[in-house]
Order: structure tokens, then C-alpha cells, then sequence
């Protein structure tokens, strides 16, 4: 049976960021690592990775969720 009908997906909407690095000394400050970034990439969270993952298998997807104004929310968005 094909699905004829969307996927509505309902939920929170995140943006996911993963840095690769690399922590080579301790902040000054606190014992905290100080990391050089070698590369950031951002991808959805929550519903919103849901939503890009069922529309990625060819499924047509409603995403329900609040979104904002900012420049993380326009990622979400993109993505």
C-alpha cells in the first residue's frame, strides 16, 4: 500500500551542531578544555529530524512546530 496522504509530524524543532576539534591546553580561567575548531556543521533536531528524515525516504511531510525569527530557526528552516 503507498502512502497517498502526508506525514504530520508535531513537535519541538532543534538545531543540532557538531564541532570537530581538537584540545590541546586548559582555559586560564577554570579547568575547562579550550577547543580549536576544525569544522561546524549544524543539522534539525527533534521533529525537525524526524520530519527531514522520513521526507529524505520520498515521503511528503507537515512539519508542526514554533519557529522564530533568528538565525538558528532560518537553518531549521533550510534544512
Amino acid at each position: 500500500m503507498t502512502a497517498t496522504r502526508p506525514l504530520v509530524v508535531v513537535g519541538d524543532a532543534l538545531l543540532d551542531q557538531d564541532i570537530d576539534g581538537e584540545a590541546t591546553r586548559l582555559a586560564p580561567d577554570a579547568p575547562a578544555p579550550v577547543l580549536d575548531v576544525v569544522a561546524d556543521r549544524t543539522r534539525p533536531g527533534g521533529a525537525g529530524l524526524a520530519a527531514a528524515l522520513a521526507a529524505r525516504q520520498g515521503r511528503e511531510v507537515v512539519l508542526v512546530t514554533a519557529l522564530g525569527g533568528d538565525s538558528a530557526s532560518a537553518a531549521v528552516r533550510e534544512a
